[in-house]
């Protein structure tokens, strides 16, 4: 008995070999495009120089917090006295003279 599949969706030999090759063509059509497309919109978001001072900022802000951190809680003064001229001479004539 022969049964009329065209109606159900059950694959037959037929359709899974004709959808094989369709699979196995359409990758090699689509990759050129994409490449294409990519070459065309690769420009930067954010550029490298900007990156480089949010780098360099970031960095001198995690040191002025260490250093308020440092002296608050090892040095016993105040957190805000970091920021001072005169806290950071006496630092520095400590290490001088010793």
């Amino acid at each position: 008995m022969v049964q009329n599949q065209a109606g159900t969706d059950q694959p037959t030999r037929e359709r899974l070999k004709r959808n094989q090759q369709v699979k196995n063509e359409q990758p090699q059509e689509q990759e050129p495009k994409q490449r294409k497309k990519l070459r065309q919109y690769s420009s930067r978001r954010v550029p490298i120089i900007a990156r480089l001072l949010i780098i360099v900022l970031l960095i001198v802000l995690a040191l002025v917090i260490g250093a308020m951190v440092g002296y608050a809680t090892l040095g016993g003064g105040e957190a805000m006295d970091v920021l001072k001229l005169d806290t950071w001479t006496r630092i520095t004539d400590f290490w001088t003279k010793s």
